[in-house]
């Protein structure tokens, strides 16, 4: 079992994190660097083209198949669904934010980041600690849920707020019809956004393939994932220094309530991905999904579906407050917590 302060260390010096914080003092020393939008994108189309192809190869070798997978699957998109449903509440009663702004943060406190992920599975190599290679392609399991989920919650909060304005029903009517053909395109939208094709669709290719057949395949995605994954972490590093401003015009609550939601729903993970017979690595990947905040997908669908809401709010708690957070300290704590349970 590894020492919390080890696990911390190590990730703290890992070439990958390394780059984070590289990227972040680009920002404060105002250097020029910066990593185009379309190496940006080829990056995320690699690591998610690798986790998913990996992922498929797996599958095809489990007893069941797709059936074995079922299970894992249920449960990411009910932990989706009741994340973002109990943040949308507690952000509405408790930190009296409106509806629209509060359907796009807890939309994100509910979908997938997509770092947060990426940071569990080189934390998760650089210890040689292994994990079902299927669990990271649970991803569009949790994030599609919870993004319609917190539309529906933020519509449906917005109409009780137009009600009590608009006393005829024709209006209303209008709203509904609008906000269901919304919500029809933004399901597509999602699950067509480029990171979900690819990680769906390279999982079925290594269905479809095999491990035996790709075995020259996974040699590149094996030797090219780290290195790839620390000009991700530079890229993420500049976006999350330049998103610190933006917690200005943040509530100072947010701040301790992002922290316990991440906190909380990593813990719940683990426990729950252990009875489900998950190994300590396969529960700590499966907290990286839940306890993360999305800052990829939600920004287009609220901007789509909730365009009321404030970008600066929900894009800075997510790189601001909730990843910084999960890297340095939330998930050493999963992996403690999922070795404990494993004794």
């Amino acid at each position: 079992m590894y020492n919390i302060w080890d696990v911390m260390l190590t990730n703290f010096f890992s070439a990958p994190v390394l780059f984070f914080f590289l990227g972040v003092i680009a920002v404060v020393s105002k250097s020029d660097l910066s990593v185009p939008g379309d190496v940006g994108r080829g990056v995320v189309i690699f690591l998610m083209a690798s986790i998913g192809i990996r992922a498929g190869a797996e599958i095809a070798q489990m007893e069941g198949g797709l059936l074995a997978v079922f299970p894992f699957a249920l449960t990411a998109l009910i932990f989706g669904i009741s994340i973002t449903a109990t943040s949308y509440f507690l952000l509405v009663k408790l930190l009296r934010i409106d509806s629209a702004n509060a359907g796009a943060l807890a939309a994100s406190f509910g979908a997938v980041s997509s770092a947060t992920l990426m940071v569990a599975i080189s934390l998760l190599d650089s210890l040689r600690v292994t994990y079902e290679k299927f669990v990271p392609a649970l991803y569009p399991f949790m994030d599609s849920p919870a993004i319609i989920m917190a539309i529906s919650l933020g519509k449906w909060g917005i109409d009780r707020q137009n009600s009590l304005l608009v006393s005829s029903s024709s209006p209303a009517k209008g709203l509904e019809g609008s906000g269901r053909k919304k919500l029809s395109t933004i399901i597509v939208e999602s699950l067509t956004n480029s990171g979900v094709y690819v990680l769906l669709g390279s999982l079925v290719i290594g269905l479809i393939v095999g491990p035996e057949r790709l075995e020259r395949e996974m040699k590149f995605f094996y030797g090219m994932f780290r290195g790839i994954l620390c000009i991700f972490l530079l890229e993420m590093g500049i976006l999350a220094a330049s998103r610190l401003k933006e917690l200005k015009f943040v509530s100072p609550l947010i701040l301790p309530l992002a922290i316990l939601l991440a906190l909380v729903s990593g813990t719940l993970a683990v426990y729950v991905a252990t009875s489900l017979g998950l190994s300590p690595g396969g529960a700590v990947v499966f907290a990286a999904l839940a306890a993360g905040a999305s800052y990829v997908t939600v920004p287009a669908a609220m901007r789509v579906s909730l365009p009321e809401a404030n970008p600066s709010l929900y894009l800075g708690t997510a790189l601001g407050i909730t990843f910084p957070f999960n890297m340095a300290i939330g998930l050493p704590v999963y992996l403690q917590l999922a070795q404990y349970l494993a004794r």
